[in-house]
């Protein structure tokens, strides 16, 4: 798990790939939507409000706040936000992004992947103006 203090507290590490910022959440089993704040807090630090594509790693996650789906669809994030891949393949984590696209998908294309590499591809090929897939 990468935590380190990002001037917010402490957080997940993020690393930033031109247009794309990619959180390590490896090790969390929960996404809270304070931990989600954290994260969006973080983005806006480095790129400001512009659109940028994300990429989640949440190979751990097994439960996920109610709250954080009404989150990414809040009209302020969904404008700073140009995709969002999620990277992790156990059954849980397919069953919640299935649940999430399904009651509360976001304007900007959503996809999930089982490797981070795939994702980055997607994201830097713009295929990810493909839509939710």
């Amino acid at each position: 798990m990468s935590i380190r203090d990002t001037g917010l507290g402490l957080a997940p590490g993020y690393e930033v790939d031109g247009d794309i910022i990619l959180h390590d959440l490896t090790g969390f089993s929960h996404l809270s939507l304070e931990l989600m704040h954290t994260l969006y807090k973080q983005r806006v630090r480095q790129r400001g409000k512009q659109p940028c594509a994300v990429v989640l790693l949440v190979p751990d996650v097994l439960t996920v706040d109610f709250e954080v789906q009404i989150h990414a669809s809040n009209p302020t994030v969904q404008a700073s936000t140009s995709a969002f891949a999620v990277v992790g393949d156990s059954f849980m984590l397919k069953h919640l992004t299935s649940m999430f696209l399904s009651y509360h998908a976001p304007d900007y294309p959503v996809r999930l992947f089982s490797d981070r590499a795939a994702a980055l591809a997607w994201l830097k090929e713009g295929k990810a103006g493909s839509g939710v897939g």
